[in-house]
């Protein structure tokens, strides 16, 4: 009995602490018992049991269900889902607090890891099942809308290409395999190209040289264009505080000057970017530079997330907007090494391959004028021409996005779709022929949208119900998917609000930009 009990001692102690405060309740291990629930805060917790202060005492041995909302500690992906596990009261210990004057100490009924690995299935099950029930019904619905609109082939063609894409992207993302963490630790350039960032600059460096990586083998070279701010006396305090970071400062030229800039003073054999408002999670770096090692391999596109997604509406839509164009569609594109986007807030290059197209890219003409907008993109496609660009979504960071209106990621997209069809062919016949579905609906939108819903609303009320009625089920399909994937309180208002917002204000928006594409200012920001 000694020994089992100084085994069991050498397990407990082997459980790291977590110290984390957040609210939670003590409910009744079974409903039926009518007693309410006690509310307070967790302390802290292990894999064993957890640290609850509580303005009431509870019964040694007593059994409870503990209710919270996962911590990102515990589970970051599904931080926020509400679950309920259950735990035995191990100690109680009174201490000198008013409101809270008792230390709950309770033991969970099994390991915490496996129990919470069952809530995100049986969550993570639940929702799928929904999902798979509103594809059907979306097909339902497209039917029917091929039914009023038997006399418009265009239509038929138009309803059915939108929901085999829409389909295929819900499959080929189960199929995304990220590239396997190795040992693997190239030189690295992480090149920032930054105009009137005062606010951010500084904690964007921070999260840079904090991030997981050889230091003999990253170095940080941030551009200054033109900055009107504090820019550059922000950027000097951060030399002060890391010696070796560079810093370029050079008159108003552009984003892209800035990031050339970078990369030709560099001595990496990847290059970094990253916006200038953009925070690297720790292991960051090490996880983008993965899948490297194979040469056929161009570039590679981060997970990006928005840090300021509680500040209005249109911030919070870009949220789910940017969770559904890295999860769902960068996984499907990725399973054919066709990602169409690198994003500027964190992707990597193979050096030797940027150098070649440098100069084509910093001197990109579209409609006789320079092309400044949508660096990312066109970069990205310059190397995809020639090599494959995957997708990790294990290289993590946030940024902050804007919060009002933009069009400049419209015209971006116009223009460097035309310049990927013409090589597009030449790739995957499948991730091809998805490439060519969404450009070719993406124009065709708006005026189907038009034709759908305001011509029929005029002589076929049913029709246009039929209509609405199909895009709120996409709506939801994509809330329910991001619910499903990352549970969080702006789930249905970001879907479904995006939907409705993607067709009727930025879909007639794709023709503004088409008019106004030679109206060219600095890059992202």
């Amino acid at each position: 009995m000694p020994e089992e009990t100084a085994q069991s001692g050498r397990e407990r102690r082997r459980f790291e602490r977590v110290p984390e405060r957040f609210p939670a309740a003590l409910l009744p291990a079974h409903p039926s018992m009518g007693l309410g629930a006690v509310w307070g805060e967790v302390r802290d917790f292990d894999a064993e049991g957890i640290c609850f202060e509580s303005a009431q005492a509870f019964e040694v041995g007593k059994v409870v269900r503990v209710g919270f909302k996962i911590p990102a500690s515990l589970n970051r992906p599904f931080r926020g889902m509400p679950i309920r596990m259950p735990a035995r009261v191990r100690s109680v210990r009174e201490r000198d607090r008013a409101e809270a004057p008792y230390d709950i100490v309770l033991q969970w009924e099994n390991p915490l890891a496996d129990m919470v690995s069952s809530a995100v299935r049986r969550h993570t099950y639940q929702i799928a099942s929904i999902i798979v029930a509103l594809l059907g019904a979306v097909m339902y619905f497209k039917w029917r809308s091929l039914a009023l609109f038997w006399y418009s082939p265009i239509v038929y063609v138009y309803s059915a290409l939108i929901a085999t894409y829409l389909l295929s992207r819900f499959i080929f993302a189960t199929m995304h395999k990220n590239p396997e963490l190795r040992d693997y630790t190239p030189s690295i350039s992480i090149i920032i190209s930054v105009r009137n960032e005062e606010g951010a600059i500084a904690r964007t460096l921070d999260t840079c040289y904090a991030a997981d990586y050889p230091e003999g083998l990253r170095e940080v070279l941030v551009c200054n264009d033109g900055s009107t701010d504090r820019t550059g006396e922000v950027l000097l305090e951060c030399q002060k505080k890391y010696p070796d970071l560079k810093v370029f400062t050079l008159p108003p030229s552009g984003k892209r000057h800035g990031m050339a800039t970078g990369v030709r003073n560099s001595r990496g054999e990847l290059i970094v970017f990253v916006d200038s408002d953009t925070f690297l999670y720790p292991d960051a770096l090490r996880r983008i530079v993965c899948g490297f090692e194979d040469r056929s391999l161009g570039a590679s596109a981060g997970h990006c997330e928005v840090e300021n997604a509680g500040v209005n509406t249109l911030t919070a839509m870009q949220d789910v907007k940017f969770y559904l164009s890295f999860k769902l569609m960068k996984n499907a594109e990725s399973v054919f090494a066709m990602v169409t986007c690198c994003p500027g807030c964190l992707s990597a290059y193979r050096k030797e391959y940027l150098m070649a197209v440098l100069d084509p890219w910093l001197n990109q003409m579209f409609l006789g004028a320079p092309a400044t907008f949508g660096d990312d993109r066109s970069l990205t496609n310059y190397i995809l021409r020639n090599y494959r660009v995957i997708y990790n979504e294990t290289a993590i960071c946030t940024t902050l996005v804007p919060e009002t209106w933009q069009v400049r990621w419209k015209k971006s997209w116009l223009r460097e779709t035309l310049r990927a069809a013409k090589f597009m062919k030449n790739k995957h016949p499948l991730g091809a022929a998805s490439f060519y579905v969404t450009s070719i609906c993406s124009v065709m939108s708006p005026l189907m949208c038009f034709k759908l819903f305001f011509f029929t609303l005029k002589y076929h009320e049913a029709g246009a119900l039929i209509y609405l009625g199909g895009l709120m089920l996409i709506g939801l399909l994509q809330s329910l998917y991001v619910l499903m994937k990352r549970p969080h309180s702006r789930w249905l208002m970001g879907g479904m609000f995006m939907v409705l917002i993607q067709v009727f204000i930025m879909g007639p928006q794709t023709y503004y930009a088409l008019f106004t594409m030679r109206k060219n200012h600095w890059g992202t920001r």
